[in-house]
């Protein structure tokens, strides 16, 4: 499998329509589990919220290093439509 700066391109056979879902998918898993750190910061102790935030923060790293990166190196236009979407919605959809 061929890396490009050192990311996997093994969606390059997919379309952008399905490069897009993942896109979708990928930003709705990272805004979950920001949704889950608001909440954790509101309602656990600091010691809860410190045991909890960094693994959130490592595992929205992971979905962009495993799904986000790869897709947009495949696919450069999507870039261009998430930041569409972001600036008219503040969100992907």
């Amino acid at each position: 499998m061929p890396a490009f700066n050192g990311i996997y391109e093994w969606n390059i056979g997919m379309d952008e329509d399905l490069a897009w879902e993942i896109v979708r998918a990928a930003f709705r898993s990272s805004r979950e589990l920001q949704d889950l750190l608001s909440l954790l910061k509101d309602r656990a102790s600091a010691d809860g919220y410190q045991d909890y935030a960094p693994g959130i923060a490592r595992a929205v790293d992971a979905i962009n290093d495993a799904l986000l990166n790869p897709v947009i190196a495949a696919h450069p236009p999507l870039a261009d439509r998430i930041e569409a979407e972001l600036n008219a919605h503040g969100r992907i959809e």
